[in-house]
């Protein structure tokens, strides 16, 4: 588990035992507030506002996400190229009670805290019975799981590709494309003493009407 995940899963453990008030969550409220900027979030369904909340106060948004909408976060890590089947500590798990493994269908959402066995994985998740929970899931349930610390190993290397793209490449020693001053210079040197020998003891035209075309007759 990295220092990441280490982060937030105990910024989302702090919150266990939280419950809403009248239908109300604070998460909802600050999702309403500081993502979505619109009203109406604040009486929703918590689960991944809980999820974006925690990922937000670590300073991990980028990599977790920002969502309320359970089915386009899943798609989202897809996107990334930060989805598997392998639990992991700190991964963000995708539930459908409906057992249809089909991304469309992800009803709720959590952390992975733990992974028991290779059937059953320790969670933390907001929103069940209106509450902040530790619950032990068994994979049947389960759709996927997304992988912030992929997701940040991924935009990583793109920024890396990104400056590297950016930025130009010197030019070869003898590169034909960029002439070189100074041979340049050496060349131009006698071609310049010629001329002004010819100039000075007339025999310049020599040197020049073969360079002009002749009248035609």
């Amino acid at each position: 588990m990295t220092t990441y995940s280490d982060a937030l899963l105990k910024v989302a453990d702090s919150q266990l035992g939280y419950a809403e008030v009248n239908g109300a969550s604070k998460f909802g409220e600050w999702f309403g507030t500081h993502v979505a900027k619109k009203p109406g979030f604040k009486d929703a369904a918590w689960c991944d506002m809980f999820v974006s909340w925690a990922a937000h106060q670590t300073g991990q948004a980028e990599n977790v996400g920002q969502f309320a909408w359970t089915p386009d976060h899943a798609k989202w890590f897809q996107k990334q190229g930060a989805w598997g089947s392998t639990p992991k500590p700190g991964a963000v798990v995708f539930f459908d009670w409906g057992h249809s493994k089909n991304v469309n269908a992800i009803d709720h959402v959590g952390l992975v805290k733990s992974v028991i066995s290779d059937t059953e994985i320790r969670t933390i998740e907001g929103n069940i019975s209106n509450a902040v929970v530790s619950k032990i899931r068994d994979h049947d349930t389960i759709v996927g799981y997304g992988y912030p610390d992929q997701v940040r190993e991924n935009q990583a290397q793109q920024a890396v590709a990104a400056t590297a793209q950016a930025k130009p490449v010197p030019p070869m020693p003898g590169d034909v494309s960029t002439p070189d001053p100074v041979a340049a210079g050496a060349l131009l040197l006698p071609v310049a003493l010629i001329f002004a020998y010819a100039k000075k003891h007339g025999h310049l035209h020599r040197i020049l009407s073969p360079l002009v075309p002749r009248a035609k007759r």
